[in-house]
């Protein structure tokens, strides 16, 4: 009986640990992802601005018409750990290497890995 029970507990304990969740991929235009834990390592693509139109001014996007994107040292995504950003309006590249804690995205198409981490 003893044996029993063992195994009763020892199921339901393995039951009630849920599983970890697949990584987003592709990762959502908006928002701050921590690596490893929502998002995997690797090289990711959009296809740019998640802008239904432009807004110019003096042949110059304006910030909100544009796509950026920001890894960071620490997994609190604050500016003064940030390790590597770029903004565009077209298509772009973020490697996300392991190394970094988050990856953050603004008013991007959404990010598809194209190769696992650098």
């Amino acid at each position: 009986m003893f044996a029993r029970v063992c195994i009763v507990c020892v199921a339901a304990v393995a039951m009630a640990v849920p599983a970890a969740a697949d990584p987003l991929d592709p990762i959502p235009g908006n928002g701050v992802f921590h690596v490893g834990a929502d998002i995997a390592p690797g090289l990711y693509h959009t296809g740019g601005s998640g802008s239904a139109f432009g807004v110019w001014i003096n042949d110059v996007p304006t910030q909100e018409s544009m796509c950026s994107w920001f890894t960071y040292s620490t997994p609190d995504a604050t500016k003064d750990h940030v390790v590597a950003a770029n903004t565009s309006i077209g298509p772009m590249y973020a490697s996300i290497p392991a190394s970094v804690k988050a990856f953050e995205s603004h008013n991007c198409q959404p990010w598809t890995r194209v190769t696992d981490s650098p």
